[in-house]
């Protein structure tokens, strides 16, 4: 079963229950600003906060990609969730029974079968589990682990297995338990033989390491070889499945989301074992990628924790490149970096075994920013000496200087990359201004190119601020109907705007209010954007009517400039009759002009 109908009060009961500050900050670190809290927009890359929720008005709103609307809404966009779902895991976070329904066919399907390939999963890696602390052929593995130091509350935390050796013995146990070969080759568990109706296991003679979502799930796994002579590949994991996306998840994320948050800051290592050493030594903030370089869907996840990233990957060759490609993907999304060097180019299990906790602390506190980091790799291969090697050198970095957001942040980093390669100052302020022309020139030829066909969608984004800040305020001012009707309604609304405006009078009209859960799914960002801007107007203490008078102002602007160009074509076509109108019309709209203005100047 799952939910049916549901009266707009229980709706009403969930929005009033789940306050979205609560809920937002669940996913994207807030500060207050105001009335209202701002973060960094989870839909979007952006380097300064534009995201804004309001506690009063019960919704969010990106002024940069322009995505806003309820609680419902946002765990829409946050989850991937449709509404139902969204309402019904709302519903269960506010401990609200909800109404049922029988599901249709394809519903129950999708929902079973998701739950039948967590279930087998699940079943798998306790059979893994299971082999390495209680079979004889888990013993070599219990013995490298403890050669490790992994003490046995951590193979217990992170369910560590073992994939015996054989052909087809996770196959075997799984079929005796009613596990269809499909079902196991989805997950990729199995692997088709040469012969047909034959499969061997896909991990064999490995140490297993189940990998869970950020809710605890196991929806795949990772093998590593302990005998460098039996496969050329270290480590295998699973391939993509209806469960599992490499490139969107994280190693020990389900484990270390609450020390991210708690720390404010996540520390990324480069494989299982560091993530696990990490935790053994109270680092519990620790998380890993899965084997591919880093995603900004992987960075997307830590940033519903904390903008604040640690990089701690190998100092070899591989794993400086992979710290770059982190440290680009990171910051484009807006998050502080800092890179921790380990001496030696120890990896962080090797070091946190001989020097402790305290000495990886210490390394976290001194690591080395962005620019500092990028600079020092630079300077590594390229002759600062040289003309030539100071303007590559500058070039390279122009791209990181212009995502730094603080000023003061920038002024440093300048005065850094300055000593270093020893220019001035002002060389390298004036590189930074060119370049950030440059690119601004960029942008404004795409925005122009992308305006060329305008959708209706494109429309509403676009719309007058005046009329967002007068809906807004129409929104909590309902009273104000009348003053907006009696001066010109829904004429005072662009199209884009004009079908919420009616929804508004429609509402306000029949119970005296907007209830914004009854307003189209369509035009949630639109309202929420409508809502903030007013806010934001309110804050400062501004007249309402003030604003309603400007709009009617504009459009009677608009209106007179119209019949002017009427009028002149008209006594150009000598259309006497068409002339005498335009004049009638112009002389009302000279009346109403004269009308507002006076108003406006309360007169």
């Amino acid at each position: 079963m799952s939910m049916g109908y549901i009266p707009q009060e229980i709706l009403d009961e969930i929005i009033a229950k789940n306050d979205i500050v609560s809920v937002v900050g669940e996913y994207v670190p807030l500060k207050r600003r105001g009335n209202n809290y701002q973060g960094l927009c989870p839909f979007h890359h952006e380097k300064t906060p534009s995201f804004s929720v309001s506690p009063t008005k019960q919704i969010f709103h990106c002024f940069g990609c322009g995505k806003g609307g309820n609680v419902f809404r946002f765990i829409m966009e946050i989850e991937g969730l449709s509404f139902p779902e969204a309402v019904e895991k709302l519903a269960k976070r506010a401990n609200i029974t909800l109404p049922e329904r029988e599901l249709s066919p394809v519903e129950k399907k999708k929902i079973e079968e998701r739950k039948r390939y967590l279930q087998i999963n699940t079943a798998a890696a306790k059979y893994y589990h299971k082999v390495l602390l209680e079979t004889e052929a888990g013993k070599v593995f219990r013995q490298y682990l403890q050669q490790r130091g992994i003490t046995q509350e951590m193979i217990i935390k992170f369910q560590l297995g073992a994939a015996p050796m054989g052909w087809d013995n996770l196959y075997q146990f799984m079929r005796s338990h009613g596990v269809q070969p499909e079902e196991l080759l989805q997950l990729g568990l199995i692997s088709p033989g040469k012969q047909s109706n034959r499969y061997y296991d896909r991990f064999r003679g490995r140490l297993m390491f189940p990998i869970c979502n950020d809710r605890g799930e196991v929806i795949a796994f990772g093998g590593r070889i302990i005998d460098k002579d039996s496969s050329p590949q270290k480590y295998l994991n699973s391939p993509d499945t209806p469960l599992f996306h490499k490139s969107k998840n994280l190693y020990g994320l389900h484990l270390a989301k609450n020390a991210i948050r708690d720390k404010d800051m996540a520390v990324i290592v480069e494989g299982y074992m560091d993530v696990i050493s990490c935790h053994q030594h109270g680092i519990t903030n620790a998380v890993a990628p899965l084997g591919t370089a880093f995603t900004p869907e992987q960075g997307k996840l830590l940033m519903r924790n904390s903008y604040q990233m640690a990089i701690a990957f190998d100092g070899d060759g591989a794993g400086m490149k992979a710290t770059t490609r982190c440290l680009d993907v990171l910051s484009d999304l807006g998050c502080k970096c800092r890179v921790v060097h380990i001496p030696n180019n120890a990896d962080p299990d090797e070091y946190l075994k001989t020097q402790g906790k305290e000495a990886f602390e210490q390394l976290i506190l001194k690591s080395q920013d962005l620019i500092v980091y990028k600079i020092s790799r630079l300077m590594e291969n390229i002759n600062i000496d040289s003309i030539s090697g100071k303007q590559e050198i500058v070039e390279k970095l122009l791209p990181d200087l212009l995502k730094l957001s603080s000023a003061v942040a920038l002024e440093s980093a300048i005065r850094e990359v300055c000593s270093r390669i020893q220019v001035s100052e002002k060389a390298l302020w004036d590189e930074l201004r060119q370049y950030r022309q440059k690119q601004q020139a960029g942008v404004s030829v795409a925005k122009a190119q992308e305006t060329e066909a305008t959708s209706e969608k494109e429309e509403i984004v676009s719309a007058g601020e005046m009329e967002m800040l007068v809906l807004g305020m129409l929104y909590t001012q309902p009273e104000k109907l009348a003053m907006i009707k009696q001066l010109g309604g829904g004429r005072l609304f662009s199209p884009a705007l004009h079908k919420l405006y009616q929804a508004f009078e429609e509402q306000i009209e029949r119970q005296g209010a907007v209830n914004s859960g009854e307003i189209a799914a369509e035009y949630s960002d639109l309202l929420a954007k409508c809502l903030v801007t007013a806010e934001k107007v309110a804050e400062k203490e501004q007249n309402v009517q003030l604003y309603i008078l400007q709009l009617r102002q504009e459009q009677l602007d608009n209106q007179y400039q119209l019949l002017v160009r009427k009028l002149a074509e008209a006594e150009k076509m000598g259309a006497t009759e068409e002339m005498l109108q335009a004049l009638k019309d112009l002389e009302k709209v000279r009346q109403e002009k004269r009308e507002c203005e006076v108003m406006r100047k309360g007169e």
